[in-house]
């Protein structure tokens, strides 16, 4: 029976040749973007072997563009720090079609990531308070600094928010200054309360449930970055940019008292 007879899934399985090019994994003298099974419902399209805002650039606009084409039988684009997962209907196309789309459309951008819709958000995070902060003398001290000074870095700085993962709407971003890049702790711990700004490796993460970590707690934030009876649930998307604004325990209070009177709090979101 010609190939032409048989659905999406079916020439997959007839041509496994082109489910995972290995000849074609190369783009302008590039090895990326580079495509990889997921399962049978789904692709990864890795884009940079390096977590730095450049190859984020490129997979958010690379998902962007996915989106904006309306791709038969794609289903959802997830970012991660290096690479894309598309989730896809082999009953409406197929992992070959997709890698023949998907290359095309990353050609188009060879030239420079395009420009991506990201909001930016400025969040109020209480560093001055031990149960809210209980690492941050020991970051200071393993950074050789005051507690003040890495407040003052963390919120020097705007940071991107790189994607999210581990738990609904938890964002990861970057990135801070060298000089607190911290490795992971060798010690996990349970029990992290939501709302805690916790940093490692010189990135940054805000817990929106009670989780383990192995991370620093250096600090928390009254502001829910997942809110599941919310109609916009989770608050922070790949791509926006976070500032954090350092304020007391009593501001830090009244902003949680606020918000669970269904008060708005004015100034979390900056501009579009």
């Amino acid at each position: 029976m010609p190939v032409s007879k048989f659905g999406p899934w079916q020439r997959d399985l007839l041509e496994p040749k082109l489910s995972v090019p290995h000849s074609e994994n190369t783009m302008q003298s590039s090895k990326f973007p580079r495509f990889r099974a997921s399962g049978d419902t789904g692709l990864t399209v890795e884009l940079g072997d390096r977590v730095d805002q450049e190859t984020s650039a490129r997979v958010l606009s690379l998902r962007q563009a996915i989106e904006s084409r309306g791709l038969a039988g794609v289903v959802e684009v997830v970012p991660a720090y290096l690479s894309l997962l598309v989730h896809y209907t082999p009953l409406e196309t197929s992992q070959s079609c997709l890698i023949e789309d998907i290359r095309a459309l990353a050609d188009s951008l060879k030239g420079g990531a395009a420009a991506i819709d990201a909001r930016s958000w400025v969040l109020p995070v209480c560093f001055d308070d031990p149960e809210f902060a209980p690492d941050l003398e020991h970051v200071a001290s393993w950074a050789g600094l005051k507690p003040s000074d890495v407040i003052a870095d963390m919120i020097s700085v705007e940071q991107t928010v790189y994607m999210l993962g581990f738990a609904p709407g938890q964002p990861y971003l970057g990135d801070l200054p060298d000089r607190l890049a911290i490795p992971r702790r060798m010690d996990p711990i349970t029990g992290v309360p939501a709302g805690s700004v916790l940093i490692a490796t010189g990135k940054t993460v805000i817990y929106p449930v009670q989780n383990p970590t192995g991370w620093y707690i250096v600090g928390k934030t009254p502001i829910p970055v997942f809110s599941p009876a919310s109609a916009t649930p989770v608050l922070l998307q790949p791509g926006d940019k976070v500032r954090l604004r350092s304020v007391g325990k009593a501001e830090y209070q009244d902003i949680a008292d606020r918000l669970r009177n269904g008060e708005t709090v004015p100034g979390l979101r900056a501009h579009a």
